[in-house]
């Protein structure tokens, strides 16, 4: 089942990965008049950021919630944006209107990848670029995902066996692979490493602020489900908990550093 990313409060993570579409949108300009594709767009960040250097914006969530948070930001800073509810396996656009596809930690969450980089392609214009951000291994991000993960699986199991016809999951940081699953469609791919700094006063902090996020809100809902339920979501905190520490780089507040992938990808 896919995840609602509209529980629970995105908005503060949304909030944390500014910098980082910021990054993606300034190394993207000129952008005045080119029309833009925002995909998984959130809370609007990557939007909006284009919007004010004149591109022709559209941003794209499956989160009716999240679209709304995007349409209320841009009218509160009087910028012309249009934002749709869609997903990455049906981007409601017509063929080739994408200057710039832009996805911002949100296409790398598609349950099929192959089907989303074919949409990708299909909306991105003969000369455009699709420019998206993944998470490399290590850092807060992936640890607390693996432990949870972890943790779900011993408690609810790990599922039944997998499907051998189901899609194939994607390292979206991994450049051979993503060079394989885009040339199937003519595109080169180029990737850039950089590096984030998430700061905070402590690690009990930066997970009190967590427990709002999509993943997190439907984690708790799971475990409410069950008559024990107080006691493996007060294990699981202790986890996350332990999870954070190991990578904490300050032990006086908190400091993690989140490498990340900039992948871009073009017609060769």
């Amino acid at each position: 089942m896919e995840l609602d990313w509209g529980l629970g409060q995105y908005e503060p993570t949304g909030e944390s990965l500014l910098p980082i579409s910021e990054v993606v949108v300034a190394m993207s300009e000129p952008l005045a008049g080119k029309r833009v594709v925002d995909l998984g767009t959130g809370t609007g960040n990557a939007a909006l950021l284009a919007a004010e250097r004149g591109a022709v914006v559209t941003g794209v969530d499956p989160a009716a919630r999240l679209v709304e948070v995007a349409r209320k930001r841009a009218t509160e800073r009087g910028l012309q944006a249009e934002f749709l509810i869609g997903d990455a396996a049906s981007i409601p656009v017509e063929d080739g209107t994408a200057d710039l596809l832009l996805s911002v930690f949100a296409v790398i969450f598609a349950p099929d990848a192959d089907a989303a980089i074919a949409e990708m392609v299909r909306a991105t214009a003969p000369d455009g670029v699709i420019r998206l951000t993944s998470w490399v291994p290590g850092g807060s991000m992936m640890a607390i995902n693996g432990a949870a993960g972890k943790f779900m699986a011993e408690v609810f199991g790990s599922g039944p066996a997998p499907d051998p016809d189901a899609p194939k999951p994607l390292g979206w940081h991994d450049e051979p692979a993503l060079q394989e699953a885009f040339a199937k469609h003519g595109f080169v791919v180029e990737l850039e490493r950089r590096s984030m700094n998430l700061t905070g006063k402590s690690p009990e902090e930066y997970l009190e602020k967590s427990a709002r996020h999509p993943m997190a809100v439907s984690a708790a809902q799971a475990l409410a489900s069950r008559p024990d339920g107080n006691e493996l979501q007060a294990e699981l905190e202790r986890r996350l908990l332990a999870a954070v520490r190991e990578i904490n780089e300050d032990p006086a507040a908190l400091k993690v550093s989140n490498e990340y992938a900039i992948v871009t990808a073009r017609r060769g």
